[in-house]
């Protein structure tokens, strides 16, 4: 979907961003921050049991037009929009997140984006692992978003491998993709998978996130954590009736019933 000229102004409203639009580096890097510190991770809809529609018309009129968040389906399939409405290049990639208890279904979304500077990777749907910044797309570099070391290096069977290193800690493996192009449909029978099987994460409780200056907060089942400098530095448990005031304060989420 190719965004209208008015859509675009409503987009950037939303992320509060009044800067450069060239398609560039600079405005990649400006736009993605803006994204994560604006535009909630969360799965509140299907905690409620109402259907994800990952339709472009959708994912704007819920998260642009009803001040919503979503997961990576959504999250990167809007941004993609975005992109492409700006004008930029883009292609968008399934990866599968790399956890210790074996080989993950392909349940991630990811923007591979063509700049003037080169090709990068772009990611606004991590609840918590996320760059803060585009990624330059070459094998072994490490590249640092402020914050945290990230370097993306090829693998035979994940194709392309997204490492983070935070401070005082080794690297670890987020997620790897593959560079088969996804249509916008290609997604729907993974989305449906963590909407509806019962081992899928997203079933089992809260998982909601925003981007700060200089930390994360999220709110995982009944917890609030503020996550920075590598580790958690508060955690507070809530009751059930604490949970909307505190979606609505911190992560500005004020209906979703």
């Amino acid at each position: 979907m190719i965004y209208t000229e008015h859509q675009i102004e409503q987009y950037l409203s939303r992320l509060e961003y009044k800067g450069d639009l060239s398609l560039n580096l600079s405005t990649l890097r400006s736009l993605q921050l803006a994204h994560l510190t604006h535009i909630p991770y969360e799965n509140l809809d299907i905690l409620s049991a109402i259907p994800l529609s990952l339709q472009a018309e959708d994912l704007f009129e819920k998260i642009i037009l009803r001040q919503r968040g979503g997961y990576c389906f959504e999250l990167n399939g809007l941004y993609s929009n975005l992109l492409k409405s700006l004008g930029f290049t883009v292609t968008n990639y399934l990866g599968r997140f790399i956890y210790e208890e074996g080989i993950q279904m392909r349940t991630h979304r990811v923007l591979k984006v063509e700049a003037e500077e080169g090709t990068f990777i772009c990611d606004v749907g991590i609840r918590r692992e996320s760059t803060r910044t585009p990624l330059l797309f070459c094998d072994g570099k490490i590249q640092s978003d402020g914050m945290n070391d990230y370097k993306l290096e090829q693998d035979p069977f994940y194709g392309w491998v997204l490492w983070l290193r935070e401070e005082n800690k080794s690297w670890k493996r987020i997620y790897g993709f593959t560079e088969e192009p996804q249509l916008d449909t290609d997604y729907v029978v993974p989305s449906f998978y963590c909407e509806k099987h019962p081992n899928s994460q997203f079933t089992k409780g809260h998982r909601v996130s925003i981007f700060k200056e200089d930390c994360q907060i999220g709110l995982v089942d009944h917890r609030l954590q503020v996550y920075r400098n590598a580790h958690i530095e508060e955690d507070l448990e809530l009751t059930e009736t604490e949970i909307d005031p505190v979606l609505a304060k911190i992560f500005g989420i004020f209906e979703y019933k």
